[in-house]
């Protein structure tokens, strides 16, 4: 809960304080109660990609210093706001995230700006933090649990181990042997994906490598449902980290092709989010 809730705020400290009048929850509820009925309409048009675009979560509007949370009501065909919180800093404009949220019982949610609701692409965004409300609220904590590295950074208190993990970025021979291997996994050139892979295994650190493994899983596979939303609505494929300075980008792009390339051997693993976790690892 705490290096969710951690990185988020570090990205509110980018903002400035915010000078307007606070916004009513009242408003808050008129403003954006048509907005989220798309939400269920979006939904209802894309849950045949994959069973998880069927499960909706809360959704938390950043507004005017504060957080508006709107969660699903008793018949679960609706948002209501159910509660709101001062965020102390303004929030920037554009902001897409997902973390518990300690003042909501620490229920995963969406967090947003509200231009998110203004085209296609913002509710394809939504649905992508939906994504990892669910690998939270399902099996993350328990593979963090497991994970050497992130029981490290609990020890140390680093609880921003997911953003500023030291991955030698860069070095060249980590950036071509990654790139070489994402190439292999294109084309599913399986002695090439081994071969890259097991070079990768031998240059990094045990931490590095299960920092790579970490985000591949987790950010890819966000990546991975994301592109089939976009596909559907017919719009450009999201290339993140395919190209430009080698960073924590790549491994989303890395890891959407790993898991492209797994799903094609055991179509099991895409709904599988432990067993995926666990392949990758392991391959």
């Amino acid at each position: 809960m705490k290096p969710l809730k951690l990185f988020f705020l570090s990205m509110l400290l980018m903002g400035q304080l915010a000078g307007a009048p606070l916004v009513t929850p009242e408003a808050m509820s008129r403003q954006y109660k048509e907005p989220l009925v798309r939400v269920f309409e979006y939904r209802d048009r894309l849950k045949g990609v994959h069973p998880f675009v069927s499960n909706l979560y809360p959704i938390a509007i950043a507004q005017d210093g504060q957080f508006f949370v709107f969660d699903l009501d008793s018949t679960k065909t609706q948002y209501r706001l159910v509660a709101h919180a001062p965020a102390n800093m303004q929030v920037p404009e554009g902001v897409r995230a997902a973390f518990p949220l300690d003042f909501y019982g620490g229920k995963a949610a969406c967090i947003v700006t509200g231009d998110v609701f203004d085209s296609p692409l913002g509710y394809v965004t939504i649905f992508h933090e939906f994504i990892h409300c669910q690998q939270w609220e399902t099996v993350e904590p328990a593979l963090r649990e497991q994970l050497p590295l992130a029981q490290h950074a609990v020890l140390k208190q680093d609880y921003m181990w997911e953003m500023n993990h030291p991955f030698p970025y860069s070095n060249e021979s980590v950036e071509e042997t990654y790139r070489r291997l994402v190439r292999a996994l294109d084309i599913g050139d399986e002695e090439a994906i081994w071969l890259n892979r097991k070079a990768l295994q031998q240059m990094l650190s045990p931490f590095d490598y299960q920092y790579m493994i970490w985000q591949q899983w987790k950010e890819g596979f966000a990546l991975f449902i994301e592109n089939k939303l976009r596909s559907l609505l017919g719009l450009e494929k999201n290339l993140v980290g395919r190209s430009g300075t080698f960073s924590r980008l790549a491994f989303y792009s890395g890891g959407e092709a790993l898991i492209q390339y797994l799903v094609k051997h055991d179509q099991a693993l895409e709904s599988d989010l432990e067993a995926l976790f666990n392949k990758m690892a392991d391959i």
